[in-house]
C-alpha cells in the first residue's frame, strides 16, 4: 500500500466520523442525550436486550455499557431487570419516556433516509455498496487485531 493510499484511508475514517457527529450530534442532544445513549435507546426500541448484547452492539465494554445503562435508567428513559433463570443477566426494557424519546430520534433519522431515497437509485445503491464494504473491512480489521484490543 502506498504513502498516499494509508493516508487516504485514514483521513477518510477521520472525516467520516466527524460528519456523522456533526450530523447526529442536534439530532440526539435536542433530547439531552449523547450520540452513544441514543444508539441504546434505538436498539432498546426494537427489543429488549441484556447488557451484554448492548455491549456488543455499541462496541464497548460490558462494564461502561453497564454504566451508560445505569445513567439512562437514574434518567427515566429504561428499566433494569435482573433474569429470574439467571440473576447475572440484566434485561433492559423502555420506559414509557424511552419509548417516545427513540421515536422522536427515529422520526429524525428517518427525515435523513427520506432525503436519500431522493437520490437517483444508482448513486443510492453505490453508495450503499460502498458502506457495506467499509463496514467489512472494519470488521476483518478487528477480527485481524482483537488481541491488541479489549474491545470493538
Amino acid at each position: 500500500m502506498s504513502e498516499d493510499e494509508r493516508i487516504s484511508i485514514l483521513t477518510v475514517f477521520q472525516t467520516l466520523k466527524t460528519k456523522t457527529a456533526r450530523l447526529l450530534e442536534p439530532v440526539v442532544q435536542a433530547e439531552g442525550l449523547t450520540p452513544l445513549q441514543a444508539s441504546v435507546l434505538l436498539q432498546l426500541y426494537r427489543q429488549s436486550a441484556a447488557v451484554g448484547d448492548i455491549s456488543e452492539a455499541t462496541c464497548m465494554g460490558q462494564a461502561n455499557a453497564s454504566s451508560l445503562c445505569k445513567k439512562l435508567e437514574q434518567g427515566g428513559f429504561l428499566t433494569r431487570s435482573r433474569g429470574a433463570a439467571d440473576g447475572r443477566v440484566v434485561t433492559l426494557s423502555l420506559t414509557p419516556k424511552g419509548r417516545g424519546t427513540a421515536e422522536r430520534i427515529q422520526r429524525r433519522l428517518d427525515h435523513y433516509l427520506e432525503l436519500l431515497n431522493t437520490l437517483p437509485d444508482s448513486t443510492r445503491q453505490e453508495l450503499i455498496r460502498g458502506l457495506q464494504a467499509a463496514n467489512q473491512m472494519l470488521d476483518y480489521l478487528f477480527e485481524q487485531t482483537k488481541g491488541d484490543q479489549d474491545q470493538c
